[in-house]
C-alpha cells in the first residue's frame, strides 16, 4: 500500500442506509478519537475505505454491471503490506 490516501467510493450499489449511516459514523469517530495520522496501511480508515469499496465491487459483480474504475482500483488495495 503506497503513502497516497485512498479516495471514499462515491457510488452505493449495494449498500443499504444502515450500512452508509454506520460508516460515516465510524468514520467520524476514528476521525475524532481515532489513533493519530499513521501511514495509511495502519490507518483504521483507509481500512474502511477498503472495506466499503469491497462490498460495492462485490455488488456490483452480483449484478454484472461494471463498476466504476476509482472502485476496483481501491477494492484491490492490498492491506497486508
Amino acid at each position: 500500500m503506497s503513502d497516497k490516501r485512498l479516495p471514499i467510493v462515491e457510488d452505493i450499489t449495494g449498500l443499504s442506509r444502515g450500512y452508509r449511516l454506520r460508516w460515516r459514523l465510524q468514520f467520524l469517530g476514528f476521525s475524532i478519537f481515532g489513533p493519530a495520522d499513521q501511514l495509511p496501511s495502519r490507518d483504521p480508515r483507509e481500512r474502511l475505505k477498503i472495506d466499503r469499496a469491497r462490498r460495492v465491487l462485490r455488488a456490483h459483480e452480483a449484478q454484472g454491471t461494471p463498476a466504476p474504475d476509482e472502485v476496483i482500483e481501491t477494492a484491490r488495495v492490498n492491506t497486508a503490506e
